[in-house]
């Protein structure tokens, strides 16, 4: 029985050493006169502001104060006077005394208990960023077609951000997409469906968890199927050269009664031998340009 002896004092001394411990802790929880801390934990002074919340276990003269990561205070009684017991808010707009919007960085809340002579910090920080991000952006594909042949079927924004943010793409002055995560790298793709061919304007923003954004400005694209460049020929000769601007390897066309296939981006046609007015019809996966060819006598 003596060899367990000192096994049972240390057991002992374990547990009461713990019970202590756990009836300390109640203590200085039972006795901290803040409950319930709501603070909000990223915001741009450019934008909103930060609200700050907490409960009072009971009546108190507080004086509210904000102090950079130095220890510095920035922003001298956001709150003070007498509180009673009950859940109070104050919101900070992310100036400092003189006025002005601190700069980026972590901040703390400080609550000064004047009857107690005693100061809190809260445990949860508040970080002002009011730095929208910087874009370097590349297009792959300003001339595309979305034919689903798999040939430049869409346009794609490369894009390189300063921090993590959201991607938002800005079609002619409106917004039509936003990417679902917030990456600092990736590609935005934009297909134009249910858009007519022509040149569109576009610019991809980037918009940062504070909700700082900031834009490209606009490049233009061309979105088109099959596109001659002429509308109107009048040959002189057997062959009637015609461009086409298309991403399709191959195309069909009809001049009058005559059919046949070709490869862009240069046609050559046989002229039918009799005068008039001829239209031509040049198709590629199932979009048609036309022209006109009038052959003399």
């Amino acid at each position: 029985m003596k060899k367990f002896a000192p096994t049972l004092i240390v057991a002992g001394l374990l547990a009461a050493t713990a019970t202590s411990f756990a009836v300390e802790e109640r203590l200085k929880l039972e006795d901290s006169p803040v409950l319930g801390t709501r603070i909000k934990a990223l915001f741009s002074p450019k934008l909103t502001e930060a609200r700050i919340g907490f409960r009072l276990r009971r009546e108190e003269d507080i004086r509210l104060d904000i102090v950079d990561d130095q220890g510095t205070v920035v922003r001298r009684a956001l709150g003070a006077g007498v509180f009673g017991q009950s859940f109070h808010q104050f919101a900070w707009d992310g100036r400092n005394d003189a006025g002005r919007i601190v700069p980026d960085g972590i901040y703390h809340v400080q609550l000064q208990l004047n009857d107690e002579d005693r100061t809190i910090e809260f445990p949860s920080t508040i970080r002002v960023d009011s730095t929208a991000p910087t874009i370097d952006v590349r297009l792959k594909h300003q001339v595309f077609s979305p034919d689903g042949d798999r040939r430049a079927d869409h346009l794609n924004v490369n894009y390189r951000f300063s921090e993590p943010a959201y991607a938002i793409l800005y079609v002619n002055g409106k917004l039509v997409g936003r990417s679902y995560r917030k990456k600092p790298v990736g590609s935005y793709p934009w297909y134009g469906k249910g858009r007519k061919p022509g040149t569109y304007r576009i610019a991809l923003a980037a918009k940062d968890l504070a909700g700082n954004e900031t834009s490209t400005r606009e490049f233009a694209v061309v979105l088109r199927y099959i596109e001659l460049l002429q509308h109107k020929f009048t040959p002189h000769g057997r062959i009637l050269r015609v461009r086409v601007s298309t991403d399709a390897k191959t195309v069909s066309w009809r001049l009058g009664r005559t059919r046949g296939n070709g490869k862009p981006p240069l046609l050559r046609l046989p002229v039918p031998s009799k005068p008039g007015r001829y239209r031509l019809t040049v198709t590629a996966n199932g979009h048609r340009a036309k022209a006109t060819v009038v052959v003399g006598k």
